[in-house]
């Protein structure tokens, strides 16, 4: 045991002193999630919220209300203005809705009267048009509900709605954008890390010496494995302190979180290893990494439940582990229950992968072996 031990962490320091002196790999484990961190939060900020103008010719306290509402709405990003300043960015195109309160808005609503609010949506958008639509029916509501001006004797039924959350707080959708970027940062960084350490023997020939050497191969594989998960930990380290503090996300399980994020880093540092003991070449490894792995994240449940998507984006999530490392992440952050199987089977299906992505490491050197004996 003492000799397997040895072998491993002599494999992992010999790949960690080689990885600090490639400063271009260093550089791209930790500016890529990074950068995909700031293109998620870009494209949520030009999502999330209807850019909407406002324009009240009544300045009343139901007038004031009913803007509150619809800035509670969750779908518009409002802004008071004129009603020219509103019809000129209509025209512009920088407008999804514009609403315009009567000036006669605050005597109707206290007389118990009806009273339009006109709501113009540009509708080349379908979804944002629809959350447009979807808000002000909402932002309606919510304000009937906050002032309910007594009925007349004679008058219609009061109807309040009320909303009951599922979970004690509720997140915004940047923060919630911002937990599944930890992953894709493990990804990229256990990847390449993992990639770059196996294709380098081929490309140096040391290849040979760790064939001929007298010790098992799951042992040196264990021990490049170790070494590209250590290098890979300032880059976990860096994307989490930007989610945390910059996105707002603050673990609500913080050991968990912490443990997620190792499970998950050492899943993808083993299927780097993996792809590199496969292609042999590490300018191959950075274009597959970017390639392949980056466009699948993108349907393992990033922007919303998997369970929410078409049959065919589940199909292909469910086979992916970032999915399974998503849906832990979630629930270290803000304890939300955003997969169909339990936080014990999300695990050991991580565990599993690790497992398959170690047995096909093995099965690369073998192949490499009988290729190298029958040279």
């Amino acid at each position: 045991m003492l000799r397997i031990i040895s072998v491993i962490w002599a494999a992992a320091v010999k790949d960690i002193r080689t990885a600090l002196t490639e400063r271009s790999t260093l550089v791209q484990t930790v500016t890529l999630p990074v950068n995909y961190w700031i293109a998620m939060i870009l494209f949520a900020f030009a999502g999330s919220f209807a850019p909407t103008a406002v324009v009240m010719l009544d300045h009343g306290h139901y007038a004031q209300q009913f803007v509150t509402a619809m800035r509670h709405s969750g779908s518009f990003r409002v802004e008071v203005t004129t009603a020219a300043q509103a019809r000129q960015q209509m025209r512009d195109g920088t407008l999804v809705a514009l609403v315009t309160i009567p000036a006669d808005f605050d005597q109707q609503v206290a007389r118990h009267h009806f009273v339009r609010v006109s709501c113009q949506i540009d509708g080349l958008n379908l979804d944002l048009t629809a959350d447009a639509m979807r808000g002000i029916r909402y932002a309606a509501t919510m304000f009937y509900a906050a002032t309910r001006p007594p009925a007349p004797p004679a008058g219609p039924v009061s109807i309040v709605a009320q909303r009951h959350n599922e979970y004690p707080a509720t997140t915004g959708y940047i923060p919630f954008l911002s937990i599944s970027v930890i992953v894709i940062a493990l990804m990229v960084s256990g990847m390449l890390q993992g990639g770059n350490a196996a294709a380098r023997d081929y490309e140096t020939g040391t290849i040979k010496t760790l064939l001929l050497a007298p010790a098992p191969r799951l042992a040196v594989l264990a021990g490049r494995m170790l070494g590209a998960f250590i290098i890979s930990l300032p880059a976990a380290v860096a994307v989490m302190a930007v989610v945390i503090f910059l996105a707002g996300d603050h673990p609500a399980h913080l050991l968990m979180m912490i443990g997620v994020c190792l499970l998950t880093l050492a899943v993808f540092v083993a299927a780097g290893t993996a792809l590199g003991l496969m292609v042999k070449d590490r300018a191959t490894v950075a274009i597959l990494v970017r390639a392949v792995p980056v466009p699948l994240f993108f349907v393992s449940g990033v922007f919303g439940l998997l369970s929410y998507q078409t049959r065919i984006i589940q199909d292909i999530g469910v086979g992916l582990p970032a999915h399974y490392a998503i849906v832990l992440e979630q629930l270290a952050f803000k304890g939300f229950t955003t997969g169909t199987l339990t936080p014990l089977a999300d695990t050991l299906i991580l565990g599993a992968y690790i497992g398959g992505c170690t047995l096909l490491s093995a099965a690369a050197l073998k192949f490499t072996r009988m290729e190298k004996r029958l040279a």
